[in-house]
């Protein structure tokens, strides 16, 4: 995997202290697992630079070859003025936004490291304008232009802007510059998949047309045509495009918030077929989810389920939960949950992200290196609904702007 891959970069090639930044749990478990995992990282001294301010800086007082800091204390890490040699960076895609305070922070120092080595399995899960960010941190901007408004003058075009106000909504490339891009970074990115270089067992993606009754099929109709659905004497309502697209995937999910916060049942299409589909199967299943309605729905009706936690990892890889229940977002970066124990490893997306990012991240946590029973991808989308064109983003056929206009194109907002 790509991180023991930069441990023995940073073992072998490396001088001085390096500095790694990666997401909270992959920063808690996953480098300081590596090290214990290979003959040939075990000089290496690895120091997390987590918890409370007293033990973070205890941590950078330590004498060490490695400090992990995950992204929520790196600002803080930086204003301590504590100095390293090389800089490592984990799933990089979370820099690929030069507007956040994270980038902007890191953005000051980089000059100051000798080294610097970048990771990530989605380096453009939005376009080729991500890339700008991610390779000015390697060459600070040497490739791609030094600032975003000459990359985008360079490479990108307007796609979708205000007719009146001329103000870009969304970017698209040039032609030829995809080709022209991949040309100028060749020289210091590196892409090698899994099943390039392994033999990797079968992934089938399936999606499950599911069938809500007449009655829930016209409340969600009217929820789409009106932005208004009366339902259980409470009123749901969606003032905006973007709100009500939420409101409709919340819907098919089973359940609707409330502006309290609370939530509605609308329809048992997802549980019904996802109990059916357990029946089916006594292979461990990872269940992903996105509403918190969903996940306390799914612990409702199965019980034994577990919420993927550090305590029960180990057990899931080893076949001992039957059923294990991720958000994408916390389950879906870095982590190692390839499992084995049954006849095939099976992952059922419950609710369905409009990510792409987040859905090649999760998916990429059960079939990776080490994964040696073919991955059943289960994707359940009710028919006739947003949930098909969430699909269609997630697979590339169409992109966001897309899906939402054609989703929504019975809706004047």
């Amino acid at each position: 995997g790509k991180t023991v891959t930069a441990l023995t970069i940073v073992a072998e090639q490396f001088q001085g202290k390096t500095l790694v930044i990666a997401p909270k749990r992959v920063a808690e478990n996953v480098w300081s697992e590596e090290i214990t995992k290979w003959a040939h990282l075990q000089n290496l001294k690895l120091s997390k630079v987590l918890g409370s301010p007293l033990q973070r800086l205890n941590a950078l007082k330590t004498k060490s070859d490695v400090y992990v800091v995950n992204l929520e204390n790196l600002i803080w890490l930086l204003d301590t003025g504590a100095q390293f040699n090389n800089l490592v960076i984990d799933e990089s895609s979370r820099f690929k936004d030069p507007s956040t305070k994270r980038f902007k922070a890191l953005k000051k120092h980089l000059k100051s490291f000798q080294r610097k080595l970048i990771l990530t399995g989605t380096p453009s899960p939005q376009g080729i304008s991500d890339l700008w960010a991610q390779c000015g941190i390697l060459d600070l901007g040497a490739r791609l232009e030094t600032s975003l408004t000459k990359f985008r003058d360079k490479y990108m075009m307007p796609d979708q802007m205000n007719r009146h106000t001329r103000v870009v909504y969304s970017w698209k490339p040039k032609p030829q510059a995809v080709e022209q891009i991949q040309e100028k970074i060749s020289d210091i990115c590196f892409s090698l998949k899994a099943e390039d270089y392994l033999k990797m067992p079968a992934c089938q993606k399936i999606t499950h047309d599911l069938e809500m009754s007449k009655q829930e099929v016209n409340q969600y109709e009217t929820l789409k045509k009106e932005l208004v659905l009366d339902i259980q004497d409470q009123a749901i309502t969606a003032p905006t495009a973007a709100v009500l697209a939420g409101k409709l995937l919340q819907f098919t999910s089973g359940a609707l918030y409330t502006e309290e916060g609370d939530w509605l049942p609308t329809n048992n299409a997802k549980l019904e077929f996802l109990e059916s589909l357990l029946e089916e199967s006594s292979t461990p299943t990872l269940i992903f989810y996105h509403f918190k309605h969903s996940l306390e729905r799914i612990q409702k009706a199965f019980p034994t389920a577990q919420v993927l936690s550090d305590t029960n990892m180990q057990a899931w890889r080893d076949g001992h939960v039957p059923i294990l229940l991720a958000h994408p977002q916390s389950g879906g970066i870095g982590l190692n949950l390839q499992c084995n124990a049954g006849e095939t490893a099976q992952t059922v997306w419950f609710d369905l992200p409009w990510s792409s990012e987040n859905y090649i991240q999760a998916n990429a946590r059960i079939y990776r290196q080490g994964q040696t029973k073919p991955v059943i991808i289960h994707h359940l989308a009710v028919k006739n609904s947003i949930d098909h064109h969430v699909i269609d983003v997630l697979d590339g056929k169409i992109n966001l702007q897309e899906a939402l206009l054609d989703s929504l194109k019975c809706v004047s907002v």
